[in-house]
């Protein structure tokens, strides 16, 4: 037998993923409030920070206003994640502050 002679069965149905339970859908729901709740704590402390601390981690005081002004359960973290890296990267392009 040659090696063209042979061939792979894929069972594509068995690749899927499995559909997650009640219960684990509810855990990943209560994990994503506490970590959302935490992360609102850790931003509160922010606040404590003077303006060039704020800056060396890539932060204005409005970027924490706004990220604080969002809905209850959006992730202020994340969107403190994004303005960071945004300002970050305009900052490295362009060679001079925001």
């Amino acid at each position: 037998m040659r090696t063209y002679d042979h061939h792979i069965d894929l069972d594509l149905a068995a690749a899927r993923p499995p559909v997650p339970s009640l219960f684990a859908r509810l855990r990943l729901s209560a994990v994503r409030m506490v970590r959302t709740w935490r992360n609102r704590a850790a931003i509160n402390h922010l606040h404590d920070l003077d303006d060039h601390q704020l800056l060396d981690i890539g932060l204005r005081r409005e970027d924490i206003s706004d990220a604080m002004t969002s809905t209850f359960f959006a992730d202020p973290g994340l969107h403190l994640t994004v303005t960071a890296r945004e300002r970050s990267r305009r900052h490295i392009r362009s060679g001079r502050p925001d």
